[in-house]
């Protein structure tokens, strides 16, 4: 519709030399009827309109495909939907003006890549490996994790155990904290260093032995906090750095 297509009554017309704008009014109103119009027959689409999208089958076991697709869990969640809340250990480690920060200066100058944040990191990884197993009596998970004494005192200790009928329950709710102790470098050979760090662990544990008739011989199945003291050692100057339980005691 052009401008010419608009009529104006003439009485409008007759007045259009005066001051007030009565053309613009009209086509005004003109413009808003229209726009009404348009607006009802378009409706309020605004924007790109999203396009359905099928989400790709899943297939099972026999190559057919699942009637109902379950998404993976999001991150921070188990399988059944339940939140993983993992708690922050607190860490204590001694200032380096201390004899025992001043002793983990000197090992972090015999090994470019230690520093007792990562070695606590270490130690409460391995202490995390090392309870359980012990409990169940995984001589393989304990394997490389303790100095070749230590670990020959543990499984001694599991076979006592099985040749008892005795059963072992430790569930490991949860670590308070670990701090470092003591440091040391009983040696000055830097070629065959060897370095030692005690840690005292406060743990959340249920820690109860059986015996072969299921009655408590040794602790409760109530939640208790246990303080342990766990000696770690090191060779520094070899491409092994892994750090190993050398001897464990209760605090």
């Amino acid at each position: 519709m052009s401008s010419d297509d608009i009529h104006l009554p003439s009485a409008l017309m007759g007045h259009s030399g005066h001051a007030f704008p009565w053309d613009i009014v009209v086509l005004a109103i003109l413009a808003i009827a229209l726009g009404f119009r348009l607006y009802r027959v378009l409706g309020r689409r605004i924007g790109m309109q999203g396009v359905r999208q099928e989400r790709p089958p899943v297939f099972a076991a026999g190559g057919q495909a699942s009637a109902r697709p379950t998404p993976p869990p999001l991150p921070g969640t188990s399988q059944r939907g339940e939140e993983t809340v993992v708690a922050q250990v607190e860490y204590d480690i001694p200032a380096p003006a201390t004899r025992v920060g001043s002793v983990l200066g000197r090992m972090t100058q015999l090994d470019a890549g230690f520093t007792p944040q990562a070695f606590l990191k270490d130690a409460e990884n391995t202490f995390r490996q090392i309870v359980p197993a012990f409990a169940a009596g995984d001589r393989a998970a304990l394997s490389g994790l303790m100095t070749p004494e230590t670990e020959d005192a543990f499984l001694s200790a599991i076979n006592a155990r099985a040749e008892a009928g005795e059963t072992q329950r430790s569930d490991l709710r949860g670590i308070e904290s670990m701090a470092i102790l003591d440091a040391m470098l009983p040696t000055d050979d830097v070629a065959a260093q060897i370095g030692r760090i005690e840690v005292r662990i406060v743990s959340r544990q249920v820690n109860m032995l059986t015996d072969r008739n299921g009655d408590p011989v040794q602790g409760t199945d109530a939640v208790t906090e246990f303080h342990d003291l766990w000696l770690f050692e090191r060779q520094f100057g070899t491409s092994d750095a892994r750090w190993r339980l050398a001897a464990s005691r209760p605090a």
